[in-house]
């Protein structure tokens, strides 16, 4: 009797103890398994992108004292970016000064990791299943390196995306969440590329008065694997200004410098233990 209560208590510790192996392995696989169990093709660019804020220009230009030397000029340097892009998952990666952020889409998370020499890597999950790094109002964007990621995405990796029914597309800068466009919404019209990949051609996000929100457009383009990438493009986003009024809030622009046939960069292992995970 002793032997089989011992037995029994044995076996029960066992079926524990799997289970809980089990659920700890369940959130790496749903990570991994989206990037390993596929044969799909992947284009690997690399890209320019430029934003201006005209907000931050007009109201810091009239706030500094004209004398001043501190005065950033309005000329600067593009910031680079390498994009991996399959048909249903990408990557998006940049080197701002001394750190690095990096982004993918498994096709069931993304997973967005910041690297610096002054602290440790820090990584953050979020469930997605269609890969828009935007979020309605009350909850913070996905992408956070800076809005210049965001419009990155729009132009190279948003073409599973766009293919989901019921989607809704952002403004790429989320000043939009502080403004009567929260109560008003809007619509878009969107024309892709016609191949497997389906990149918008052209984008406009407007209001019920037909107020342009956002404009975006492919000026020009290259195909690599039958897909069509923009080699250049230009974006522009409004904000409501006061009652009526609109004003001009950022302008973007882009352009491809290298592209190629290339592969996934693995999912980092800090993945498996995020020291954040987003609802």
């Amino acid at each position: 009797m002793l032997v089989n209560n011992i037995s029994g208590a044995y076996a029960r510790l066992m079926r524990k103890s799997l289970i809980q192996s089990g659920r700890k392995w369940i959130l790496p696989l749903c990570l991994v398994l989206p990037l390993l169990c596929t044969a799909e093709q992947f284009v690997d660019l690399t890209a320019t992108v430029e934003v201006d804020s005209w907000d931050y220009l007009f109201l810091s230009d009239k706030q500094r004292d004209p004398k001043s030397a501190d005065a950033r000029s309005i000329f600067h340097s593009s910031t680079v970016f390498h994009c991996v892009i399959g048909a249903d998952t990408w990557f998006v990666e940049c080197q701002t000064k001394d750190q690095k952020n990096s982004c993918w889409f498994t096709g069931s998370n993304i997973i967005e990791q910041a690297v610096a020499p002054y602290f440790k890597p820090f990584t953050v999950i979020a469930p997605s299943v269609d890969g828009n790094p935007g979020r309605p109002v009350r909850v913070t964007d996905l992408m956070t390196m800076n809005t210049m990621a965001r419009v990155c995405w729009l132009a190279f990796c948003s073409g599973s995306f766009l293919k989901h029914e019921g989607r809704k597309i952002y403004p790429p800068s989320d000043l939009w969440k502080e403004s009567r466009l929260v109560s008003s919404g809007w619509s878009d019209q969107t024309t892709v590329f016609e191949d497997g990949l389906g990149l918008p051609k052209s984008l406009t996000l407007f209001t019920t008065n037909n107020q342009p929100v956002v404009q975006y457009q492919a000026h020009e383009s290259t195909n690599v694997l039958g897909w069509n990438f923009p080699s250049e493009f230009y974006l522009v986003q409004y904000m409501p200004d006061g009652i009526n009024e609109w004003k001009l809030h950022i302008t973007a622009k882009g352009r491809i410098t290298a592209i190629k046939e290339g592969t996934m960069p693995p999912v980092p292992k800090e993945a498996l233990n995020p020291d954040r995970v987003e609802k």
